[in-house]
């Protein structure tokens, strides 16, 4: 295919503030100045002469008993134990809860909705689901049985699915009320975006399976990329201590928000975990709201991996980078202020000096940024770096849900390693994905040009259905659960050829 897609090009998702007023009081002096008397025609009084009485001296004032003076105020020293950490906590840590499967701790949660909505990871409840991750799943009475949420005031409540999703590992859980008028302490839902680089935060869960556990550390890193399998989904990177059991846990900051959902930690160090942005898992909700959850993220932008854009990035130091072709008007990139002949040098404020301007490592970077945007969820900004001109121009770029038949295409690029024709209504093959496990089967360029007419045995009529079944494969893939499918086409030449053990590229 000529031109690559950047929005068919995929992933793995606070603002605390606390404030301080100052009042500062200013006293005001009021000086009266006497006026003098008008002499003129006044009439000078004679004055007695009366004498005065010799070595008169004056009384002393008479002391004051030292008991009659004040006593100074209240000047003991603050309670060390006081901070705003600790208030913090106090304020918290009953929105924070155990989750059990069969008995036996799994990981944490957090109650966000004094109605019983609590926050917690897909892989903390995965083994319930029995694979159906990904779709929603509303009053699961299976679940429910399953998955106990323990308070820490030693109160049990069953919970029940409402929404897992294994690419985001977020689950939605509902806590099943005793009595209707029953309500749960809940906590604030913060923003992550504000979260600057030190600042303080605190974790609370169940490491090991010691519950109400409180750690404390910093902000390390933000928008950290690569952690979570091959997902380009940033997230957080604190140094706090994460421990099996704090998986699903609240992130918070001093004000008492939730900035953030823990969710791993590295193997290779100590003091290094990280934590979903809740700013992502805000859109996540969001998402599941309007019906878009499962949509990646595009902008309306066509990347062309085969232009050279060497002498256009070079005279400002960059060495990597792809140029873009077209600009759909309207969408995102266009709103963007992103512009046809730019070229992109950096994406989420970073470059990529580790891949060079040659035509492999423009189609490396094309992949990169189409990655990057196909794991943003719609409503979150995308910062990008262009050359124009001769100078750098910074953009941010509100990305907006693909459609259902441009997410049909992506998931054909993603899962099936096949570029499908981006337009017309039946899913027709351009080519394969170059690296993809279909592009090194012997004789998979016949599939040029050809139809899909079937997945596992349900027939594809056109790019929707095929949206259909890529969806649940999608899902199928994410928890590892499929390496193969069978596929049937109709070739250009009109030959039918089914593939019974086709490899997925995800």
């Amino acid at each position: 295919m000529g031109g690559s897609e950047g929005d068919r090009h995929p992933f793995w998702v606070a603002m605390g503030a606390a404030f301080v007023g100052t009042l500062l009081g200013g006293g005001a002096v009021w000086l009266g100045l006497q006026g003098r008397l008008d002499a003129v025609e006044a009439e000078v009084a004679r004055v007695r002469s009366v004498p005065t009485p010799a070595a008169v001296t004056p009384a002393p004032e008479p002391a004051l008993p030292v008991a009659s003076v004040e006593p100074p105020a209240d000047t003991a020293e603050p309670d060390p134990g006081d901070s705003s950490l600790v208030r913090a906590v106090e304020r918290t840590r009953d929105s924070v809860v155990t989750i059990e499967l069969a008995g036996e701790p799994s990981g944490s949660g957090v109650v966000y909705d004094t109605n019983g909505m609590l926050l917690t990871n897909y892989h903390v409840i995965e083994p319930v689901l029995g694979g159906r991750g990904g779709l929603l799943v509303l009053g699961d009475a299976a679940a429910a049985k399953a998955i106990s949420v323990r308070f820490g005031d030693g109160r049990v409540r069953s919970a029940t699915v409402l929404a897992a999703d294994p690419d985001e590992d977020v689950a939605i859980l509902s806590l099943l009320r005793e009595r209707d008028e029953e309500h749960f302490h809940a906590a604030p839902l913060g923003y992550s975006a504000s979260l600057r680089l030190g600042e303080q935060v605190f974790a609370i869960g169940s490491p090991v399976g010691f519950e109400g556990t409180i750690a404390t550390g910093i902000i390390s890193a933000v928008e950290r990329t690569g952690v979570l399998g091959n997902r380009k989904l940033p997230v957080l990177q604190l140094d706090a201590a994460i421990n099996f059991g704090n998986s699903g846990g609240p992130l918070f900051n001093l004000a008492g928000e939730i900035v953030g959902i823990t969710t791993a930690r590295s193997s290779r160090g100590e003091g290094i975990g990280f934590a979903i942005p809740i700013d992502h898992v805000r859109l996540f909700l969001r998402a599941l709201e309007r019906g878009m959850r499962g949509r990646s993220g595009v902008i309306g932008v066509v990347l062309d991996h085969r232009r050279a854009i060497a002498k256009q990035i070079e005279p400002l130091g960059y060495h990597s980078g792809v140029a873009i072709a077209e600009v759909d008007p309207g969408r995102a990139a266009a709103l963007g202020g992103m512009k046809a002949d730019d070229v992109i040098v950096t994406i989420r404020g970073r470059r990529h000096d580790e891949i060079d301007a040659s035509e492999a490592g423009r189609a490396a970077f094309t992949q990169l940024v189409g990655d990057t945007i196909r794991a943003l969820l719609p409503g979150e900004t995308l910062t990008v770096g262009v050359v124009r001109d001769g100078e750098l121009v910074e953009l941010e770029i509100v990305v907006e849900a693909a459609s259902v038949e441009r997410q049909a295409r992506i998931d054909a690029e993603l899962l099936l390693g096949l570029y499908l024709a981006p337009e017309g209504d039946e899913a027709t093959i351009v080519e394969p994905v170059r690296g993809s496990p279909i592009a090194h089967v012997p004789g998979a360029q016949v599939l040029a040009g050809a139809r899909i007419v079937s997945l596992f045995g349900y027939p594809v009529g056109n790019v929707q259905q095929l949206g259909e079944r890529l969806s649940l494969l999608r899902t199928w893939a994410a928890v590892g659960r499929r390496r193969s499918i069978a596929i049937g086409f109709e070739t250009a030449d009109g030959r039918s050829l089914i593939a019974n053990n086709y490899p997925l590229a995800k």
